[in-house]
């Protein structure tokens, strides 16, 4: 919060302008604060003893109206792109089949066949092998 002098109230004793620790303000026939510089600290209102040193709201920061704007448009953007990856996407698995039923599939040969791998079948002739024969 910041401070502001009622000058309807202000007599013009300068305790305020002593105070301040920014020197925020001035003395000329009534006190004035320079808001800008003003910190909020309230050393000011404390010694005012007619209570002519008002304690107001900051700066209010202003919104541009495009911005909502271009969030909103932004949002309905992603939205529309997201929904036609999934139309997408629907439409080329129906066409082309499930993936699951084609091909060899996922560990499909092992252990069998000539170039297999884990199982033992198509390794070749090794040593337990030749006692077995």
């Amino acid at each position: 919060m910041k401070y502001q002098i009622d000058e309807s109230l202000c007599v013009g004793c300068g305790l305020c302008v002593n105070v301040c620790p920014v020197r925020a303000i001035t003395l000329s026939d009534k006190a004035k604060i320079d808001i800008d510089r003003c910190t909020g600290c309230g050393a000011c209102a404390n010694v005012c003893k007619i209570g002519a040193i008002i304690e107001v709201a900051d700066k209010p920061v202003q919104e541009t109206t495009s911005v909502p704007a271009a969030i909103a448009s932004g949002v309905a953007t992603t939205i529309g792109a997201v929904g036609n990856a999934v139309k997408r996407y629907a439409s080329s698995s129906t066409s082309t089949g499930s993936r699951r039923g084609s091909g060899m599939g996922r560990g499909g040969g092992r252990g069998s066949g000539s170039g297999g791998g884990r199982g033992g079948g198509g390794r070749g002739m090794n040593k337990q092998n030749k006692r077995r024969r």
